[in-house]
């Protein structure tokens, strides 16, 4: 547990017991034992161990030392990105999954093309990616990000191939895959009954409505829109047979996950999967309105949050708390910004804590960062 320490010992207690409601039966009972413990030692123990933290990321910081390993760019080179390979603006599903193979996979930002051309960026182009990224660090946190913009084929990438928990950020591409691959098929319906035979609490309100049956589109709705674990733990009891094949086809190898319902994956898989919904949605064919219109309503949205005044943002968040028993902090987001410049895909992960109702003090890091990477966007990698 990182963060959680500063909290007082009522909030801390009342997070433990929320994230025991999580666990099988057959280990409630144990954990529950460790709540009274926690209670007595774990803020004093925690208070002592933990290393002190900003609320607020640094807001300027000295190029050479926002970044120092990252690469120094060629003089010529660092004037321009490197040249794409076509003036034209393909849609969502036509850019090949391996475009992002390109993204840089290490702490190293770095600017890469359709064409396969990459080249390192250094600080003092990106001056507060660099300062976001650094405070990240400072926090003690680590943070990745991949960036594409679908009009220029350019990208920026760092942390490409980090695992961080994926936290709520899965239910976009599981439900997308739903939408596409059983309802447009004929596999299921909209109006199909779904009984509540699952109850997940955490975030979401089917928990606690009273309804015992919901149709499809209730159940879809509600796992994008409020980010529900119930629905989501409804539809994946349902309907996961097809999704690695799902995954697949956006260059995702979703078998390697070992049936985990919230694997833990990289900035640069998570970009693939939004790939496959922005195809999904740029087709227009079957229900990728319907899929359109949740994932544009999303009740949590970083980078919403920070776009949403001035272009659509198309996302999903995911979020978590660590916990005295799990080290499962994760601050998330992606989703597909619409600009007057064009369309740009972002998938930014993170293993900072946060929780909505709880701990929200890490917000800042990722609005930030997505603001940063929002005027990298429009300087290095628009058309």
């Amino acid at each position: 547990m990182r963060n959680g320490e500063a909290m007082g010992k009522g909030s801390g207690i009342r997070r433990l017991r929320r994230r025991i409601r999580h666990l099988p039966t057959w280990s409630k009972a144990a954990a529950l034992a460790l709540v009274g413990v926690v209670a007595f030692f774990g803020v004093a123990i925690g208070m002592g161990a933990a290393a002190e933290r900003p609320e607020e990321p640094v807001a300027s910081l000295d190029v050479a030392d926002a970044a120092p390993d990252l690469p120094v760019a060629v003089a010529d080179e660092a004037a321009q990105p490197p040249d794409t390979a076509s003036a034209s603006a393909p849609a969502a599903g036509a850019v090949a999954p391996a475009v992002l193979d390109g993204a840089s996979g290490t702490a190293d930002v770095n600017l890469f093309d359709a064409s396969g051309a990459q080249r390192a960026v250094d600080p003092s182009e990106v001056p507060a990616v660099a300062a976001a990224l650094e405070a990240f660090r400072s926090a003690g946190c680590n943070a990745g990000f991949v960036v594409y913009d679908f009009a220029s084929q350019r990208g920026l990438g760092c942390n490409a191939d980090a695992a961080f928990s994926s936290a709520s950020t899965i239910k976009a591409p599981f439900v997308t895959y739903v939408a596409q691959a059983l309802v447009d098929e004929g596999g299921a319906a909209l109006d199909d009954e779904v009984f509540e035979d699952t109850v997940t609490e955490g975030t979401g309100i089917m928990a606690s409505d009273g309804q015992s049956t919901y149709d499809l589109a209730t159940v879809l709705t509600d796992t994008i829109v409020y980010s529900d674990n119930t629905g989501y733990a409804l539809l994946r009891n349902r309907y996961s047979e097809g999704f690695e094949a799902w995954a697949a086809a956006a260059g995702v190898d979703a078998a390697a996950w070992g049936g985990e319902w919230y694997p833990s994956y990289t900035p640069r898989e998570l970009a693939k999967l939004w790939l496959g919904v922005g195809g999904y949605l740029r087709s227009g064919g079957g229900q990728a309105s319907f899929c359109e219109g949740l994932l544009a309503q999303t009740g949590t949205s970083f980078i919403r949050e920070v776009l949403g005044s001035d272009h659509q943002v198309l996302s999903k968040a995911g979020y978590e708390i660590d916990t005295p028993l799990y080290d499962m902090g994760a601050l998330n987001d992606a989703g597909i910004v619409r600009s007057a410049a064009g369309d740009y895909l972002v998938a930014v992960m993170s293993d900072a804590d946060y929780d909505d109702a709880y701990f929200t003090d890490n917000e800042p890091l990722i609005l930030n960062l997505i603001a940063a990477l929002d005027e990298a966007h429009d300087r290095l990698l628009a058309a």
